[in-house]
């Protein structure tokens, strides 16, 4: 037994001393990490642009890892978005102009409303009488004026061969004037009365929406009934929308604008800037802006949400760049290039023009194809090696 123990102290002691000569004498992990080393260097080598193959085999690209933009020609647009509501070219409240009881109304809240046609009518009885009564007056002031001119006539010839004198001559003539006055005062007082029928009816003024409506068949109302009816003129329409006051400046009458409504929302209409209130809404502090749209299609109804790009800068087939990509010197604005072929950066110094909250307008320096280092900037120099790790590129 103590044999066997002692054996197995041996064998022990002669495997730990072979192991320890191994590692220490003999390079057998550090040979395999050698030629670890080199598989990895041909692999490189081999696959110097690939990610995605270096990957496969086993190994990463050294290099400070970059998103970049691709450079193309595009539409440039600074756009301002903001958000309101559809609203009537104008909203007009109608009353009868003359008191009576209604007898008839022809649309419904929300009717499309031609212009001329009759939206509503009041009892006409009183003032068609009034008519015919006049009527008769004109037909007996008529014949009081032939009668009157027969007479005139007849005692001109009496006084040509001086059977009565001047003053009687003047007399008969004063008579007929009078009888004329009559016709002429029968026919203004038909006219007024037909005007006075008129009002007995309300027409359209305008191609329009029936909005609020306060009265019904059977009710007395009078010129002063508080908005019997109240119509909205939709040929044009206004979106009217808030200009947070940080942009109340970039704002102009005359800006052209896009306004999209939930109904259609893959349709914008084109609008213009009409009108801006000279004061910020006490309510939502925004400045309210009005943008003028044709609606002769009739797409467009008041009260409809409204979202609307206000137009700040348009220009087509433009080189820009993202704001961050820009690296701004006392003199001089400048961007990284990644040159492909070595897979470093280099410095490129640019020209800018217009620039907006996220892009920037480049005149020279940059064309298309180039791809520009939009990440880790402040870490870039001319040289620096570097991994694409994502491309991005602007559609328009």
């Amino acid at each position: 037994m103590r044999k066997s123990i002692l054996l197995a102290i041996i064998l022990m002691t002669i495997a730990i001393g072979v192991v320890w000569w191994g590692i220490k004498k003999g390079g057998w992990f550090q040979e395999k990490d050698l030629q670890k080393a080199k598989q990895e260097d041909a692999v490189l080598k081999e696959f110097p642009l690939n990610k995605e193959q270096a990957k496969e085999k086993g190994f990463i690209k050294r290099g400070l890892s970059i998103k970049v933009y691709k450079i193309s020609r595009t539409t440039f647009e600074d756009l301002l978005p903001s958000m309101g509501s559809i609203k009537g070219l104008t909203t007009r409240k109608l009353n009868f102009e003359v008191p009576g009881i209604v007898e008839e109304i022809n649309f419904r809240e929300g009717d499309l409303v031609k212009s001329g046609q009759l939206i509503g009518r009041l009892k006409q009885k009183e003032a068609l009488l009034k008519i015919d009564f006049n009527r008769a007056k004109l037909k007996s002031a008529m014949v009081s004026l032939v009668q009157a001119e027969k007479k005139v006539k007849l005692y001109r010839a009496l006084f040509e061969v001086g059977a009565i004198n001047q003053l009687k001559l003047s007399e008969v003539e004063a008579e007929g004037g009078n009888a004329k006055h009559q016709v002429e005062a029968a026919q203004v007082e038909i006219e007024s009365a037909q005007e006075e029928l008129k009002k007995t009816e309300m027409h359209a003024p305008a191609d329009c929406i029936l909005g609020e409506r306060n009265i019904e068949v059977g009710e007395l109302v009078s010129p002063y009934t508080p908005k019997a009816v109240e119509i909205v003129e939709i040929d044009t329409v206004y979106a009217e929308v808030g200009i947070v006051e940080r942009d109340v400046t970039k704002i102009k009458i005359g800006q052209l604008a896009r306004v999209y409504v939930d109904s259609y929302p893959d349709l914008p209409f084109d609008g213009i800037i009409d009108n801006i209130y000279p004061i910020l809404s006490e309510k939502t502090r925004t400045l309210p802006v009005e943008i003028k749209i044709d609606n002769s299609r009739r797409m467009l109804m008041p009260g409809m949400f409204a979202r609307a790009d206000i137009i700040l800068f348009e220009k087509p087939g433009v080189i820009s760049i993202p704001r961050i990509a820009l690296k701004k010197l006392e003199d001089a604005a400048l961007v990284y290039v990644v040159e492909e072929a070595t897979n470093t950066s280099q410095e490129r110094i640019v020209e800018t023009g217009y620039e907006s909250t996220d892009y920037v307008e480049i005149t020279r320096g940059l064309k298309e194809g180039d791809l520009v280092a939009i990440s880790n900037i402040e870490q870039l120099t001319s040289g620096t090696p570097v991994q694409i790790t994502e491309i991005q590129v602007r559609e328009m």
